[in-house]
């Protein structure tokens, strides 16, 4: 399975570095920031880049090749499962709860072949609305006194939960059809509301209600075939 790290509105460029040293020492290399720094992006891509440098020894292929985007489901073009991480100290999520050691079978049970996982910042982490995006939460177990952990720190444990450790004993899930991609999801439920707010229901189009429609469809675990049904049938 490949895994791309997306790290959502990242502040420090250390730890941005230091994420992507943990992602070295595991093999990944595929990491794509959002909405990285509110400045000027040119001013702070250079500076962010230099800084980075220092903690990312060894590991500045990673950072060379990382990837800008504006949205989430934009960095996650190209995966076919979006787990989120959450130390679940400020935020009560509208997903399902997956300890980190659970989390590779859940994408060995989904067929996955390429999953993104999110990070979020380090003030708030991710929010709801980053989270509907996603199919679980996972959440690394720690002592409720101390619950959240650095951003770095916490990319290098579930690197080597996910990706350092050997995956053979892993049981294989059901074989499925290739899911619908994050994006799709997300486009399919802007649809859904442009539909309904035609039909004259136009509070389906509120943030609340798109998030509900995205988690409706993520839970659905719709194939990429039915996806592009659904989607035809919206455009009708």
């Amino acid at each position: 399975m490949e895994i791309r790290v997306i790290l959502v509105r990242p502040r420090n460029p250390d730890n941005i570095g230091a994420a992507a040293r943990a992602m070295a020492n595991f093999g990944l290399s595929d990491l794509a920031l959002v909405g990285a720094f509110a400045t000027d992006w040119g001013e702070a891509e250079k500076t962010w880049r230099a800084e980075a440098s220092v903690s990312a020894i060894k590991a500045m292929d990673v950072i060379d090749a990382a990837r800008l985007h504006g949205s989430i489901p934009e960095a996650a073009a190209g995966c076919d499962l979006l787990l989120g991480t959450s130390s679940l100290h400020y935020l009560n999520p509208e997903r399902d709860v997956l300890p980190l050691r659970d989390a590779a079978q859940f994408c060995a049970d989904r067929g996955s072949a390429r999953l993104g996982l999110l990070f979020g910042g380090e003030k708030t982490g991710l929010t709801r609305e980053d989270l509907s995006f996603c199919s679980a939460v996972v959440n690394i177990p720690t002592l409720p006194a101390q619950p959240s952990m650095n951003l770095g720190q916490a990319v290098a444990v579930a690197c080597y939960e996910l990706a350092g450790r050997g995956r053979t004993e892993l049981r294989a899930g059901r074989k499925a059809a290739p899911p619908a991609p994050p994006e799709e999801i997300a486009r399919a439920a802007e649809l859904i509301a442009a539909r309904l707010a035609a039909g004259g229901q136009g509070h389906w189009t509120g943030k609340a209600q798109l998030r509900e429609l995205r988690q409706g469809l993520l839970d659905a675990r719709l194939t990429k075939g039915a996806m592009t049904a659904l989607r035809l049938l919206l455009k009708a």
